[in-house]
């Protein structure tokens, strides 16, 4: 008698193989690596220019800043020989430059009460040579105006109040005069240049005498302009 067959288990009744279930629960998703980044060297380099711009930039604002200096400006117009009061002035921030001689805000108060040498005109800086305590000229006084090359003047540059003497000089193919040359006293009022001769035009005070006489000599070109001590005026 044969035995009975033995029984086959189905697939479902087929026993776990822990060796399998260990190998499939240590897999994983594959996880896709993350793209490379490619470096932009021209974008660096924008980058740190930019930063350096930026600093410059910062260290010329300090700059101009640290350098900028409080000044005395004309906020409305004023005429020759008028009294400048103080709402005729104001004040301006500028940086320092040497060819430039503005009044510093804080001498503002002594400004006040003069009188000014030239036409001011709203918005301009204000030097010391565009006032002057007194009008000038006054009583007995005349103004008359000097013009020369740079030949007849001193290489020191004239300033307001000087005191000069314009001095007779002979024609240029004439012998030194044996005795003093005859000469006028002054007192130097501006100095300017006129734009179409190029001479400089010195506008000197004298005795109301002694006007009519040079103005005579100045016409001739044979003149000179002598710078006195300036002892008692420093």
């Amino acid at each position: 008698m044969s035995s009975p067959p033995a029984h086959q288990p189905t697939a479902e009744q087929q026993p776990e193989d822990p060796d399998l279930e260990a190998s499939e629960s240590t897999l994983k998703p594959a996880v896709a690596a993350p793209p490379k980044q490619r470096r932009r060297p021209a974008l660096i380099g924008l980058g740190v220019a930019l930063v350096a711009l930026g600093g410059l930039g910062a260290a010329w604002l300090a700059t101009s800043v640290s350098d900028s200096v409080s000044v005395i400006a004309m906020s409305t117009d004023v005429p020759r020989g008028q009294v400048i009061e103080r709402a005729d002035l104001t004040t301006a921030d500028i940086n320092t430059d040497p060819s430039l001689e503005p009044v510093r805000a804080g001498r503002i108060d002594e400004i006040v009460g003069q009188h000014a040498t030239s036409d001011l005109s709203s918005g301009s800086l204000l030097t010391l040579d565009a006032v002057a305590d007194t009008v000038r000229p006054g009583d007995g006084e005349a103004l008359v105006g000097v013009a020369v090359t740079a030949a007849q003047l001193p290489a020191e540059p004239l300033r307001p109040g000087d005191s000069v003497r314009i001095v007779d000089t002979p024609n240029p193919q004439d012998d030194p005069p044996s005795d003093t040359p005859n000469s006028i006293e002054a007192v130097v009022v501006r100095s300017t240049v006129d734009q179409e001769s190029g001479q400089r035009v010195v506008d000197v005070v004298v005795p109301e005498g002694d006007a009519a006489s040079l103005a005579a000599r100045v016409a001739t070109g044979r003149i000179t302009i002598v710078l006195m001590s300036r002892t008692e005026g420093e």
